[in-house]
């Protein structure tokens, strides 16, 4: 897994932290103690056009006068399966809070 809030890999064995379940579960990086989750929306249509174009196809197998609906069904719901597989990323839901760093002495060393 990829962190977008560090840009760091990490596995799924390195998730020490999880919160919420099901389609608004969301993990937290081991490197930057980011909260990070999908998209719950996109994870449904996925799921959608993955089932609807599996019934559809096989509903068309085995019932050829509905083959003219069912194909351009099952095309569209490939689409959308598509569409949001590719828009379904790790979003940052919760950044960590910034440590203020003094760095005072190190400006002063380059005036």
């Amino acid at each position: 897994m990829l962190c977008t809030h560090c840009n760091q890999i990490f596995g799924v064995s390195n998730v020490i932290n999880q919160r919420g379940k099901g389609f608004n579960a969301q993990i937290q990086c081991p490197h930057c103690d980011a909260w990070l989750g999908k998209n719950p929306i996109l994870s449904r249509l996925k799921m959608l056009g993955f089932y609807l174009g599996l019934g559809m196809l096989i509903y068309g197998y085995f019932s050829p006068e509905m083959r003219t609906l069912t194909t351009p069904v099952a095309i569209i719901a490939v689409i959308i399966l598509l569409v949001s597989h590719m828009m379904d990323h790790l979003k940052v839901t919760e950044a960590p809070a910034n440590k203020a760093i003094d760095d005072s002495e190190h400006r002063q060393k380059y005036r």
